[in-house]
């Protein structure tokens, strides 16, 4: 008999009117949702909700990193089956509209002992308007995605591949549309596609 092996993520991000300190607000959502995940998803690149994307500088990830990685360690499942027990996995998810300097930081900073992360998805939608959006909202606020995004997202990954130094499993997202999308996520550094 064949066995289905399903994985179950859990994306952990502040809401716009949530009124906890950063770390407590996610410390939370990792004691009630670890044992509960096979990986968390610490998402701080949503650019709908205000001041998150501040969490991707040097010190506010520093900060929220190491209050995560603590909070993990405090965590041990039970896996029923194997008797094993485990800690969550963690993945940052980051923003494409980040510059070179701001991913050599933020590379480094997840390779440290007490701010790892287990991978990064590269990425979530883009705070950028291309010259070629035709639409008539494409001067709106909040995160684009899908095709015109494919490029920003793809140039992220490759960036985040050469600073990383292939450390961090790295999770291709964004404008994917074809095999060859997929294809060439992998090809600049992706361990795994998101469509």
């Amino acid at each position: 008999m064949m066995r289905l092996n399903i994985l179950i993520g859990v994306n952990i991000g502040r809401n716009k009117n949530t009124k906890t300190d950063v770390e407590q607000d996610y410390t939370l959502g990792i004691e009630q949702f670890g044992c509960l995940a096979d990986y968390l998803v610490i998402n701080i690149s949503s650019p709908n909700t205000p001041g998150l994307r501040d969490l991707q500088n040097e010190n506010e990830l520093k900060k929220l990193l190491t209050s995560i990685r603590k909070a993990c360690n405090k965590i041990s499942c039970k896996n029923e089956q194997d008797q094993t027990t485990r800690t969550p996995l963690i993945l940052l998810k980051i923003a494409p509209d980040l510059n070179e300097n701001e991913i050599k930081s933020i590379s480094n900073i997840i390779r440290q002992s007490n701010t790892k992360v287990d991978g990064l998805i590269i990425s979530n939608t883009t705070i950028a308007r291309m010259d070629t959006l035709k639409s008539e909202h494409r001067n709106e606020t909040g995160g684009l995605s899908g095709r015109p995004l494919k490029e920003k997202a793809l140039q992220t990954l490759r960036l985040f591949r050469q600073h990383t130094q292939g450390q961090v499993p790295l999770i291709g997202v964004g404008g994917i549309e074809t095999v060859d999308d997929i294809v060439e996520r992998m090809k600049a550094g992706a361990s795994l596609v998101q469509t």
